[in-house]
């Protein structure tokens, strides 16, 4: 078996490391992809409680535990460990975890291809038919285009 470099901790492990696909909007508006491999020890040390944490039902911030109903920014992963399911998490982190949050994933991680909208993260609400006539100016109606 050939060693793999963790992303995170840059030791060499034979083990099968995880795999770790990150994502999130950027204030911008732009949603950013990443994937990140990292060893068991490390999932288990930076991440495991936030997924667990971030299972509440409740608008708690998983790493310090203020609440983020006025103050959610948003972190998704999903995570394939070896030999187990594939898993998914939606962080609602605070501002400031969130940056501590993306700045360790992004620590030897390599960006995804853009894959368009349905791919993770907030995904953009489907426009009606009434609120396209309305941005034509036209008014709506029922049974067609305002007849």
């Amino acid at each position: 078996m050939i060693p793999k470099i963790c992303d995170l901790c840059e030791q060499q492990q034979l083990a099968k490391p995880a795999s770790l696909y990150w994502a999130w909007t950027n204030a911008d508006g732009h949603r950013r992809a990443w994937k990140q491999k990292v060893c068991a020890d490390c999932f288990r040390e930076a991440y495991a409680q936030l997924v667990l944490k971030a299972e509440d039902p409740v608008l708690l911030c998983p790493a310090c535990g203020i609440s983020t109903a006025d103050d959610y920014d948003a972190v998704y992963l999903t995570y394939c460990l070896p030999g187990m399911p594939k898993g998914q998490s939606e962080m609602p982190l605070c501002g400031a975890c969130a940056a501590r949050t993306r700045a360790n994933a992004l620590k030897g991680a390599r960006p995804l291809e853009d894959r368009g909208a349905m791919v993770g993260g907030p995904q953009p609400q489907p426009i009606t038919a009434a609120e396209t006539w309305a941005a034509l100016g036209l008014p709506f109606t029922s049974r067609g285009n305002g007849g």
